[in-house]
């Protein structure tokens, strides 16, 4: 009997350590009472409490220092704020993690870095001079607006800088790029090449020779593969410091809006990192070193572009509240900066629209889709249950997808499905109740006023309808769900600064632009928690900080409310905590 039961003992005991290993995960949180500073909620029902109990990653009581003492547990740690601020954290409402991980460490060129031509193009030299020869350089962040003078690059100028490489400039704005001879070759673009489409190209000269130019992001697809290839070996680890990094501003949940690089191993790799629970599949991955050791993270919510939406899981797995697949992301018109921008007047006849980026004499940009494309997109997305989220900047793009939307509409009523419009720099007033009609939120790139308020009114739309953009406070007098972001990576992920500019309406020169659509520092805040909780649905769960719901908080050094709103931006991120666990401390 002895001699039996011993080995039915090892092999319990060795199932037993295998399902150990299988379903090992980090320690969750413990028990912590915060007190000793202001606690703003972002619940217009209770906008400030004196304390906050959370256990297990979730709030169980929040109100007077008397009445959290007496629900708290004797196991609770107590954390004095001294003076510090605690509020919901913040979301990256509209972001391209995938991207920024991408370009992560790429070779500096922007306008935020080089204010000459002669800094940019010495930045290219020298990573041209540090690099072997025959390999890709790709650099990040041309910009002809932040960067003065500084003029479009020919193949031939940049064949002489880098006569043994293939070169790649992104632009600032990620929608045009320039390359050199060598890197056409690679990517397989010759002058006989046909254009994507009318509004994604290869520029020519009038012979019809490569220029160097390529303008949006089906033309750019070759080199996108290319990059994507060469940068693999770091995806893990990069995608890890992108996070990282937007934890140091208060972030606790990231919106990847239209995720470009996508395969089941992405897919998986994002799910480990945020996922609420540990898979035993991906415990088995991270032996062979392709997955990082599990720790706290940001939640990460995605939506798919389009052309990836085999990939859309049934609903059943679509994920849970750390890590979820939302929809599809739609490109109906490009950017302001490059002429793809579809508007119902011209751009300006201005020397950088006719001359820099080539424009014809009355350009008013094209949609990148037809409209029934648009409309049979949405159709099906919101009939599979899934949220759409269009880009749309121009005042034409924007009125035309209102009007696909409002042809579904009629068919199915779409107010609870929490469709989105992206970026919305000219939304046209006329156009706001219809949104509002449909349940159709917003979520504005405010930063076009601060980088580049001036150059829209000087030099692409005029002062007039400069004077119209963004129209904000049309959603926040309301109290209207609408959100901000930073398109990251073509800005820098920082919820305050948003939150600022929506606030103050200037550009870094001092330019107001619409200043009637600016906020109060409440609803800017709200915009960057409860509201952008609530374009995911997940407002009952994430936004606020009451009773029941997660501890996603943050740690500021001031409290907004009482901070100059010219000096919101300068407020210190000290700790970021998602469902109680810290993933960051200054």
């Amino acid at each position: 009997m002895k001699k039996l039961l011993l080995p039915v003992f090892l092999l319990l005991a060795a199932t037993a350590l295998v399902l150990y290993f299988l379903f090992a995960d980090y320690n969750h949180a413990n028990e912590t009472v915060y007190f000793g500073g202001p606690i703003l909620t972002m619940s217009d029902a209770q906008p400030r409490v004196e304390a906050l109990y959370v256990k297990n990653g979730k709030i169980l009581a929040a109100g007077t220092k008397a009445e959290v003492m007496q629900a708290k547990s004797r196991r609770a740690t107590l954390t004095d704020l001294q003076g510090k601020t605690l509020m919901p954290g913040f979301f990256d409402a509209h972001g391209h993690l995938d991207l920024a991980t991408a370009l992560y460490g790429m070779t500096d060129i922007s306008g935020f870095t080089h204010r000459t031509p002669e800094g940019v193009w010495n930045a290219v030299a020298q990573k041209v001079k540090a690099t072997p020869k025959g390999e890709w350089i790709f650099c990040l962040g041309y910009d002809p607006i932040l960067t003065k003078g500084l003029e479009p690059p020919s193949t031939a100028f940049l064949d002489s800088l880098a006569p043994d490489h293939p070169v790649a400039l992104i632009a600032q704005t990620m929608h045009s790029y320039y390359a050199n001879s060598k890197a056409f070759q690679a990517a397989g673009i010759t002058a006989q090449t046909p254009d994507p489409s009318s509004s994604s190209y290869y520029g020519r000269d009038s012979s019809g020779q490569l220029t160097g130019l390529i303008v949006e992001q089906a033309a750019f697809e070759p080199f996108r593969a290319i990059m994507q290839e060469k940068l693999m070996d770091s995806f893990v680890e990069n995608t890890q410091k992108v996070l990282a990094k937007n934890a140091q501003k208060g972030i606790t949940s990231t919106v990847t809006m239209g995720l470009m690089t996508v395969n089941k191993n992405i897919l998986m790799l994002y799910q480990d990192l945020s996922g609420e629970k540990v898979k035993p599949l991906h415990n088995l991955i991270r032996i062979t070193g392709a997955f990082p050791e599990r720790k706290p993270n940001l939640r990460h919510f995605v939506f798919l572009m389009e052309r990836f939406s085999g990939y859309l899981p049934k609903p059943k797995n679509r994920g849970d509240d750390f890590f979820r697949i939302m929809g599809v992301k739609l490109w109906y018109d490009g950017s302001p900066y490059i002429g793809s921008m579809y508007m119902s007047r011209p751009y300006l006849a201005s020397r950088y629209n006719l001359e820099a980026i080539h424009l014809p004499p009355g350009h008013r940009g094209e949609a990148l889709i037809q409209p029934e494309q648009l409309e049979a997109a949405i159709r099906k997305y919101q009939s599979d249950g899934w949220q759409v989220a269009i880009h749309c900047q121009g005042d034409r793009a924007i009125a035309e997808a209102l009007g696909a939307f409002g042809r579904v509409h009629q068919e199915a009523p779409l107010n609870d499905r929490r469709h989105r419009l992206e970026h919305l720099l000219m939304l046209p007033y006329d156009q706001i109740a219809s949104m509002q009609e449909m349940g159709i939120s917003p979520s504005f790139h405010i930063n076009h006023i601060l980088y580049y308020g001036d150059f829209l009114q000087s030099d692409i739309l005029g002062p007039e309808r400069t004077q119209q953009l963004l129209p904000v406070n049309q959603f926040a007098a309301k109290q209207i769900p609408f959100s901000l972001h930073a398109d990251q990576p073509m800005y820098e992920a920082d919820p305050l600064s948003l939150a600022s500019t929506a606030v103050n309406r200037q550009s870094e020169s001092g330019l107001a632009i619409n200043p009637a659509e600016a906020v109060s520092v409440w609803e800017a805040l709200k915009s960057i928690t409860i509201y952008a909780a609530w374009q995911l649905k997940m407002e009952a769960k994430l936004g606020t900080l009451e009773k029941g719901k997660y501890a996603d908080l943050v740690v500021l050094d001031k409290n907004p409310l009482e901070t100059p709103a010219e000096a919101i931006a300068t407020i210190k991120v000290l700790e970021t905590i998602v469902a109680g666990n810290t993933v960051w401390k200054k």
